[in-house]
């Protein structure tokens, strides 16, 4: 008997990101955070700025015109180096349990397989978040062309922080520092979190990226619909990183589509909005995996690997199959 997806399925996300807060000060006072003192460092305030340009699209008749553009930027002070971007990620167990599931049969089933499988998969996948973490992927853009890129992760409220040079964890390589014992340390903890039975792991990640002193710093965009103003998004006047572009950035390890050039974000047919492409269109899709792998199909452990971390990602997977 074929067991078909469920019309209702939803699985909890397992990577909880808070916001990131980006802040300002030199980078003499990096070291300083290293063995647990506190920095003198600022808030970073976006301002408001009216510029006027030219009009440079394409398909435009009026190319003569002044172009009059509005909208928030951020800079570190004149006299600062150095941005720091801090926040928290909280590591949840449990994996494989659906948070509803209108068949039990395949709740059943699901729940085996991850079982089964999950002690190798997730030693794979919690390498590549760890790794995500030690090379800054989540700083995006501020991370571009730094001088210097630190990393410091503190375990569970560990006492001093495990560091990274962020340069020494390429973006596109997850093999380069597989026995690097500070890596280990961290995948483990994270391993430990997805591994567990309703408990949990905490991890606070701070960034320091050394840009050049009144350098551009580029906070989440807010979505200003029927605007064209740009609004970058603060808190408490603080600018700061969408947890969900944080968490984005740690997820972004599926290296195992067809012909793959690059890791892109855990999405369930590989969608990539900034390329307009979707990477995983059929037959890798996750549902197609996911109806294959509890129909007893073989599929690759690589894909498995991809079926684990869409669950971990979360979301509502519901649908009819045929």
């Amino acid at each position: 008997m074929t067991i078909k997806l469920p019309t209702m399925l939803a699985f909890e996300r397992k990577l909880e990101t808070s916001d990131a807060l980006m802040t300002s000060g030199d980078w003499d006072e990096v070291q300083a955070e290293q063995n647990g003192e506190s920095g003198n460092w600022k808030s970073i305030n976006p301002k408001p700025r009216t510029l006027r340009g030219t009009k440079s699209q394409y398909a435009n008749d009026n190319r003569e015109e002044a172009n009059i553009s509005e909208g928030d930027d951020a800079y570190l002070p004149n006299e600062k180096d150095t941005l720091k971007v801090s926040f928290t990620l909280r590591v949840i167990g449990n994996l494989g349990e659906p948070f509803g599931c209108n068949d039990p049969n395949f709740e059943e089933i699901i729940k085996q397989k991850v079982s089964e499988y999950k002690e190798d998969g997730l030693k794979e996948l919690s390498h590549r978040y760890a790794h995500n973490i030690a090379s800054g992927r989540f700083l995006w853009r501020n991370r571009v062309c730094a001088k210097n890129i630190s990393i410091q992760v503190r375990i569970n409220d560990s006492e001093l922080p495990i560091p990274f040079d962020g340069y020494e964890f390429p973006l596109n390589d997850f093999d380069v520092q597989r026995e690097n014992d500070s890596l280990k340390t961290l995948s483990n903890a994270i391993f430990q979190g997805l591994h567990s039975i309703n408990d949990f792991a905490c991890l606070q990640v701070v960034a320091f990226v050394q840009l050049g002193k009144g350098q551009h710093v580029f906070p989440s965009q807010e979505m200003n619909m029927g605007e064209k103003k740009k609004v970058l998004f603060k808190l408490d006047d603080c600018a700061a990183l969408h947890s969900v572009k944080v968490g984005n950035a740690i997820r972004t390890i599926d290296n195992w589509y067809d012909d793959a050039k690059f890791p892109i974000a855990v999405e369930p047919f590989g969608s990539v909005t900034q390329r307009g492409q979707a990477y995983r269109k059929s037959k890798i899709d996750l549902y197609t995996l996911m109806h294959a792998w509890v129909n007893n199909k073989d599929i690759s452990n690589e894909q498995k690997n991809f079926v684990l971390a869409n669950l971990i990602r979360g979301g509502v997977f519901g649908g009819k199959t045929e």
